[in-house]
């Protein structure tokens, strides 16, 4: 009996900890057992007190989807209390509601705390520069996020420069999202200034500002310097003139070309799985593909391109690894690459035969 009961036990929890919840289970002010809440339409402050209580010991609530439910400073501010501690939400999203700075703040101060969280978007809100200064003094101390989504909000040259501060000693951060903000180019060049010591950024956008000629340069050429990133925007900043944003468009395909250097790596097994510029995408917390030690030779090698792998159709194992491009490697690492080539030009000649 005692065996079928555990057993019978083991099977319900089985069947629980998998659900999908959403307004139902808050009205209830009953998440056991969910991994994800989402698609509801309000949740008022008594329920959002109750939600940050249930933070706090919560194993199991990875997706907390709450956009559009009206909630306020002060609902966040409550929320913020479970994040503290809290070790298993890995997704929380705030987008479209009425969050202010004191809601960002107390965000903030809990991404300090926070190991879990890997995605925090609070976009569409009315968060400003004191608010985007708590942010940034919570990823100072935070090694969990991956990214952050703060477009359409009021954060100015101060908070964008605190965030430049942040960026530059965090080196887990991956996406940063300033789009539709009032970021003029003091802030814009701060945080140019701060991509050449960024260790983990591979994303960083800022269409919809007020950043002018002289900012974009700036961060073009800072950009260029910053061989991780694979994604940075300015387009609809209006007071940029014609010839920088000629040069913009070069960055742009420049910009292509890592993307699809990374790619390439991630799908010859030679760089973890990362997200670069999927909107919808949460970074793990591996290395940026860039970083691989094979990038710059399969870049050397235009192995990313299918030109360069017919190129090397016809080269055999040893030709492959004392090519010199592949100088930089230990010789296991030769090994390592030729294997992945080969794989990849058998893909390319399979895909020539069909």
């Amino acid at each position: 009996m005692r065996v079928l009961h555990i057993a019978v036990g083991v099977v319900a929890w089985v069947q629980v900890a998998g659900r999908e919840c959403g307004q139902q289970e808050i009205d209830q002010q009953d998440i056991a057992g969910c991994v994800s809440v989402s698609h509801m339409k309000h949740i008022g402050h008594r329920n959002a007190v109750w939600l940050g209580e249930q933070l706090k010991n919560n194993t199991v609530l990875e997706t907390l989807d709450l956009h559009h439910t009206f909630i306020g400073d002060d609902d966040a501010i409550s929320l913020a209390v479970g994040l503290r501690g809290n070790t298993a939400l890995h997704r929380l999203a705030m987008h479209n509601n009425y969050i202010r700075d004191e809601g960002a703040k107390a965000l903030g101060e809990a991404l300090a705390e926070n190991t879990g969280l890997r995605f925090l978007s609070l976009s569409s809100n009315g968060v400003g520069d004191e608010g985007a200064k708590g942010l940034a003094q919570g990823l100072l101390a935070n090694n969990g996020l991956r990214r952050l989504d703060l477009y359409f909000n009021l954060v100015g040259d101060i908070g964008a420069m605190a965030l430049a501060k942040a960026i530059k000693q965090n080196t887990q951060l991956r996406q940063l999202h300033l789009d539709s903000n009032h970021i003029h180019d003091v802030g814009a060049t701060s945080l140019a200034g701060a991509l050449h010591g960024a260790a983990g950024l591979v994303e960083l956008t800022l269409s919809y500002n007020q950043i002018k000629s002289d900012g974009a340069k700036v961060l073009a050429a800072s950009t260029r310097a910053s061989p991780l990133l694979t994604k940075v925007t300015l387009d609809h900043n209006h007071m940029i003139n014609s010839e920088v944003r000629e040069d913009l468009v070069k960055l742009e395909a420049e910009m292509v070309e890592r993307r699809r250097l990374a790619a390439w790596l991630v799908s010859a097994g030679l760089a973890d799985a990362h997200a670069t510029s999927h909107e919808e995408s949460v970074p793990d917390g591996s290395d940026p593909p860039l970083l691989s030690p094979y990038a710059e030779p399969v870049k050397r090698l235009n192995a990313h391109h299918r030109s360069g792998l017919l190129q090397l159709g016809h080269a055999d194992k040893a030709a492959i690894t004392s090519h010199a491009a592949l100088a930089s490697l230990q010789p296991s690492q030769r090994d390592v690459l030729a294997e992945a080539l080969r794989r990849k030009i058998a893909e390319a000649s399979q895909h020539d035969e069909l």
